[in-house]
């Protein structure tokens, strides 16, 4: 029934307190990267090179070049002086955020269940870090053995969610057309845009984000503990 399936990560497959993500992960981050801007607010080029991403129209070749781009034009310090520690932090500091999530225990016979239906899993997880921190977060949801076909990051990627753009893009690295493609997530926003480009979707319930504030229904819904059965059925 489709060649390629999508899966969100934070909320859907990794259980995540997104209300307390951002200060937890910039306080981790401040004892590694702070010291380098002698006193400055060493936040405002990364949430300047952030929202810039979430913004992107996809005239840079990665979201990585836009992030140091902008990060750049907002810092006192240049980006290519601080890509070893930035590496370093997300290598140790970053597994301090594991604090605020937790392992799910159907997400992997869920990928599994999947992976029977088609070789092509992508992980469509935000695309607003490197590999390496969303590597990370993969071990913590205890599915970092698994074989996606792709694992979007600001590496890889033009666009962002909810860009429609961003889900047509990874139907072009997976050579699949759009609309032989089903997404599973939680936030009807940035995962219900899917629909934009013809693909069907499932809204996963267990921590359902921005309900009504999508023009998408999603195809289907239920919770994470239903997929198995649902992608068996396929």
């Amino acid at each position: 029934m489709y060649q390629a399936i999508l899966f969100d990560l934070d909320g859907t497959l990794l259980g995540l307190n997104n209300t307390k993500f951002l200060k937890v992960y910039l306080q981790a981050m401040a004892p590694r990267i702070a010291p380098y801007f002698n006193g400055h607010d060493f936040s405002q080029p990364i949430l300047a090179g952030t929202e810039a991403m979430m913004q992107s129209q996809g005239r840079h070749a990665s979201l990585r070049d836009l992030f140091i781009e902008t990060f750049d034009r907002h810092s006192p310090v240049p980006f290519a002086e601080l890509e070893t520690a930035f590496n370093e932090f997300y290598e140790h500091e970053f597994n301090q955020v594991r604090s605020i999530a937790t392992r799910l225990p159907h997400s992997l016979p869920v990928l599994q269940a999947a992976a029977r239906h088609t070789d092509k899993i992508a992980l469509a997880t935000i695309p607003l870090f490197p590999a390496i921190a969303i590597e990370q977060r993969c071990r913590w949801a205890g599915i970092e053995s698994f074989p996606f076909a792709l694992i979007t990051s600001f590496e890889n990627m033009r666009y962002s969610k909810p860009n429609p753009e961003y889900y047509r893009e990874i139907a072009h690295h997976l050579a699949v057309p759009a609309d032989e493609c089903l997404m599973i997530g939680n936030d009807h926003i940035d995962d219900l845009s899917a629909a934009a480009v013809g693909m069907e979707t499932f809204l996963v319930l267990d921590d359902e984000l921005n309900a009504g504030k999508s023009r998408y229904a999603p195809t289907y819904s239920g919770y994470l503990a239903d997929l198995t059965t649902f992608l068996e059925n396929l």
